[in-house]
């Protein structure tokens, strides 16, 4: 009779991935408050709610791609997109301020 088979235990995660997910954990938040801001700038309470509308669907895309908020395997690729889509939002929301 053989033993089946024993699942790897998962071991601690790397500075990388440490620094990675703290990254993630300061840039979603960010990006998410400078697209309602900049929705609040360009149409009032309506942008702020579409703003919200779409740091909502941020998230549950986020959460649908990677099965969690927070996933084991960030690549710097990723939080790297994150970084530039939270300028490209703070770009825009300093523009609607100009105008």
């Amino acid at each position: 009779m053989t033993q089946p088979e024993k699942l790897p235990v998962s071991g601690p995660t790397t500075v990388q991935q440490d620094t990675l997910a703290a990254a993630l954990g300061l840039l979603m938040p960010l990006g998410g408050g400078l697209l309602v801001m900049w929705g609040y700038a360009w149409l009032d309470v309506f942008g702020a709610i579409i703003g919200a509308a779409g740091v909502a669907w941020w998230g549950f895309w986020w959460y649908g791609k990677h099965k969690t908020l927070f996933p084991k395997d960030l690549r710097g690729g990723q939080v790297g997109g994150i970084a530039a889509l939270a300028a490209l939002f703070g770009l825009f929301f300093f523009i609607a301020l100009g105008s």
